[in-house]
């Protein structure tokens, strides 16, 4: 059982490696998939932040109105209780109290946009730095990826010249150890043929020359 327990585990350890190795070599491709991701997700934040404005310029627009409608019953409340209309004052001041009571309402809806607003703002704010920043990162990764690209390539051509500068050299000295041995075998070759009939007749030349027989009567006086 803890043998087919350690194979099992070997295999999700190989497994494991070999997702981590095809994930690194995807890496900035899959960096850039996710930066086009975030990028969507902050465009529609921005959307939903651009509603929840829209919303509380609304409210602020609602209570501005509900302000200067507050502010005409008054005049009118004070107006007919001036006059004596104690009746009439007591229904504006009642339409009066019946305003502030939306007015709260509306504010707090105003409010709460507000508050969403700003930590829609705060959180926009917060991804799109996140993201020009890892953006910077990507850039930069790729820059020193084309750099070892271009090392890699000029380290590999300059092995693959010097593995055709070895051959050529190579090359050259068999030529040379070639010449030298045929050049060898030309000078034995002229050393053989001093041998032959031709060096025999130079030979007998030079013995029946001139100067010889002189020779001769001094070595028979002898």
């Amino acid at each position: 059982m803890g043998v087919f327990s350690n194979l099992w585990a070997a295999v999700r350890g190989h497994a494991h490696n070999a997702a981590e190795a095809i994930q690194d070599g995807q890496i900035l491709t899959i960096l850039d998939q996710q930066i086009r991701d975030v990028n969507v997700a902050i465009g529609d934040a921005r959307e939903q932040l651009a509603k929840m404005v829209a919303n509380r310029k609304v409210k602020d627009k609602a209570i501005a109105e509900i302000d200067a409608e507050i502010e005409s019953f008054l005049g009118h409340a004070r107006n007919a209780k001036a006059k004596g209309d104690d009746g009439l004052a007591r229904e504006a001041a009642q339409h009066i109290i019946k305003l502030k009571q939306q007015r709260e309402g509306d504010a707090k809806l105003r409010d709460q946009f507000a508050t969403h607003e700003a930590k829609m703002q705060a959180n926009i704010k917060q991804m799109q730095n996140k993201i020009d920043s890892l953006k910077r990162q990507v850039e930069a990764a790729k820059a020193n990826e084309a750099m070892i690209a271009a090392q890699r390539a000029v380290s590999t051509s300059a092995v693959a010249g010097d593995g055709k500068l070895s051959g050529a050299v190579a090359s050259l000295e068999r030529l040379e150890k070639r010449q030298i041995e045929q050049q060898a075998l030309l000078e034995a070759a002229d050393e053989l043929d001093g041998d032959g009939p031709q060096d025999l007749k130079s030979r007998l030349e030079r013995l029946d020359g001139p100067g010889n027989n002189e020779v001769d009567d001094l070595l028979a006086k002898l």
